[in-house]
């Protein structure tokens, strides 16, 4: 006997797209596995983003939902607003500019579908221009993202998460169960781009509620251009990732991102039943320690070592190098 049908959800958050959105929704209905529903909030565009939309709607082998903000609310609560709304087994996060390929929603699905213990898919992207034209660039590569199989089966049975994984929405899919866990999502002013990506990724995977399965292979066609909320970057070399760390060197790993996902964390419901239940404790404790290292640098020698021991340095940052950074640099 087969098991229940999963149903998928787009969640889509538009604001004055025009230029590109066309491109986009034809893309979902190239799947190979079609939605079963796509849900979009615009954010008060002021173009012909609604009349788009509503095209499309018109056409589409699939429920589309268009809920019209009566102001803009930022990217981060248009992204909840679709959220919120979606009544999939598996969300998807889309921008209004990128083009998916065909096999995006059946290659995430079945990752999801064959590791249960993993809360997020992540999958990688080919870098493209203005006129999606391909730029010979992997999402993953600009990152120096390259993890083993092994790192992958870890990190999708929730048993680990390194920093350096590239989280971006529009290559993302989580499960719908875990609503209650990030909604509402933090106030988008708290974050200088759209950090609501990696809001989502970080809580669900410290909260205990499940892993992150990586699918090395790009799934999508990331458009760049200027007027977009984020973008992929310039590759970095070893010189350039080291001035990065140089420069950031005094700074205390405590950004308004940080804040958010701790405090969403301290206040998770008692009755959630986490896949990795040691892991919201440990991640806790590890942050607490280095926000509140204290000033003298001999006196840190302890508290450093002790989160080397436990490998909470190389589960939830990035490992010695973050430690040298605590003891030398950190003011």
């Amino acid at each position: 006997m087969q098991g229940k049908r999963t149903s998928i959800s787009i969640a889509m958050a538009v604001y004055n797209g025009e230029r590109f959105i066309q491109e986009q929704l034809d893309s979902f209905i190239g799947q190979t596995r079609l939605p079963d529903e796509l849900v979009v909030s615009d954010n008060a565009s002021t173009d012909r983003t609604v009349e788009v939309v509503r095209e499309f709607a018109a056409r589409a082998p699939f429920p589309v939902r268009l809920s019209i903000n009566q102001r803009n609310l930022g990217v981060t609560k248009n992204f909840e607003r679709a959220i919120s709304e979606c009544t999939g087994d598996i969300i998807f996060l889309s921008d209004c500019d990128d083009v998916w390929y065909p096999a995006k929603v059946a290659a995430m699905e079945r990752a999801m579908t064959e590791w249960p213990a993993a809360a997020v898919a992540l999958c990688d992207a080919d870098v493209a221009n203005e006129e999606m034209g391909l730029l010979d660039r992997r999402l993953w590569k600009e990152f120096r993202f390259a993890p083993s199989p092994r790192l992958q089966r870890k990190m999708a049975a929730g048993k680990t998460f390194k920093r350096s994984v590239p989280i971006l929405g529009n290559c993302m899919a989580f499960r719908s169960a875990l609503k209650s866990i990030i909604l509402p999502l933090p106030d988008g002013d708290l974050f200088q781009t759209s950090g609501q990506d990696v809001f989502i990724a970080w809580t669900l995977v410290y909260s205990g509620m499940g892993g992150i399965i990586c699918i090395n292979r790009p799934l999508l066609a990331y458009r760049q251009h200027p007027g977009q909320a984020t973008g992929a970057g310039g590759h970095r070399s070893t010189a350039a990732f080291l001035a990065g760390f140089f420069a950031q060197r005094k700074e205390r790993s405590w950004t308004p991102l940080f804040a958010a996902v701790s405090e969403r964390l301290e206040t998770i419901d008692s009755h959630a039943r986490p896949i990795t239940p040691g892991i919201r404790s440990a991640v806790l404790r590890h942050w607490r320690a280095r926000r509140c290292l204290p000033a003298n640098r001999v006196s840190r020698i302890p508290i450093i070592a002790r989160e080397l021991l436990t490998l909470r340095y190389h589960r939830f940052s990035s490992g010695a190098l973050t430690a040298l950074k605590d003891l030398l640099f950190v003011e």
